[in-house]
């Protein structure tokens, strides 16, 4: 029993060591390359570091997108220690919040990786020129897979529904269209071979609605791609 302790305590000091010794910077470095490699937003992450007894606490998280920054709750990751000495990487993800709004897990392994999300009512502050802010509520599943280092050609499903608050500050700032007339939005999606395959889009405001279908390649640059736009009165007769 001696020894079993003095090996026990030996492990919790080259664990400390570890965790002190992280490279959470460039850590922090590789998933912003990632996201903005694979999103076209900026993605910025004020601190990442220990969260005992072995997960990595993930603050101050902003998203970028041009027009509008959103603020995202901070985050708790935790690795798998089994997936690593079994030859695979895999990473839990969710939000401080109890019980957790978002649940995120991530695997790679040597010829396949994937990615699964989780969304329950999820916060989300979203701000445009400082002095214009609003709230979201989003919740909704996504599932992603793909073979190799080839992300781009991966396939997936994911639903979402997003429900915005009431708008704060400037009356006359210039939000994005779907934020600025919608109050919310429900999407279905598939990605199959590199093309994303819109099945289900529907917003609805005040005033309007409006539905969309369409595909278009993954990840989406350039030109808004031409999706079947149907808007309407939301007082119309059917």
């Amino acid at each position: 029993m001696q020894i079993l302790g003095y090996f026990i305590f030996g492990l919790s000091l080259f664990y400390l060591f570890f965790l002190c010794q992280f490279p959470y910077d460039q850590l922090k470095k590789v998933i912003i390359q990632r996201f903005e490699e694979t999103i076209p937003l900026k993605l910025s992450i004020e601190r990442m570091g220990p969260s005992y007894p072995y997960n990595l606490l993930i603050e101050n998280i902003q998203i970028d997108s041009g027009s509008l920054l959103f603020q995202v709750p901070d985050a708790r990751l935790h690795p798998s220690l089994a997936g690593f000495f079994w030859g695979g990487r895999s990473f839990g993800l969710q939000d401080l919040a109890n019980p957790p709004r978002l649940r995120g897990e991530f695997r790679m392994e040597k010829n396949r990786s994937g990615v699964k999300i989780l969304l329950n009512n999820l916060e989300i502050k979203a701000s445009a020129q400082k002095e214009t802010s609003f709230q979201m509520k989003l919740s909704g599943e996504a599932t992603f897979q793909w073979a190799g280092e080839d992300f781009q050609k991966g396939n997936g499903q994911a639903w979402a529904l997003l429900q915005r608050g009431e708008i704060r500050g400037a009356q006359n700032a210039q939000l994005p269209l779907p934020f600025a007339l919608f109050d919310t939005i429900r999407a279905e999606i598939k990605l199959q071979d590199g093309i994303l395959q819109v099945k289900r889009l529907e917003v609805s405001g005040k005033d309007l609605k409006g539905s969309f279908q369409g595909d278009f390649p993954f990840p989406g640059k350039g030109d808004f791609p031409d999706l079947g736009l149907l808007l309407q009165s939301s007082g119309a007769k059917h």
